[in-house]
């Protein structure tokens, strides 16, 4: 018999989640977040690649502040827009996407299951 693991670190959302602690080093993400981690070299229990925490200067904001703010990343031919959530009491910062748009197409639903 098969069983339903339900749990807050069991992310079925079809948009990129990430999450990073306050060392910077990546803590957990879903599945659909994977290429864009592959493409940036950052995986589990690793520090965020400079290159990668130089170009979002919000999650240096969220870092520091505690405050909430967002943030565009171009993936490909994809612009993902997240929102930058700290949770101190946690101890991480969430990275939620909450809207895709392609850059060249309308197939968006279809590329983001082909990227997963």
């Amino acid at each position: 018999m098969k069983t339903n693991k339900s749990s807050k670190d069991n992310f079925s959302d079809a948009f990129p989640v990430i999450r990073f602690d306050y060392n910077k080093r990546l803590i957990g993400s879903n599945l659909t977040a994977l290429p864009l981690l592959s493409s940036w070299n950052w995986r589990k229990g690793s520090k965020i690649p400079s290159a990668v925490w130089n170009s979002y200067p919000e999650w240096e904001k969220a870092l520091n502040d505690q405050s909430p703010s967002g943030c565009k990343v171009i993936f490909g031919e994809l612009n993902i827009w997240f929102d930058v959530v700290p949770f101190p009491e946690a101890g991480y910062i969430g990275i939620y996407g909450y809207h895709v748009e392609s850059l060249v197409t309308k197939d968006v639903p279809e590329k983001l299951r082909m990227a997963a």
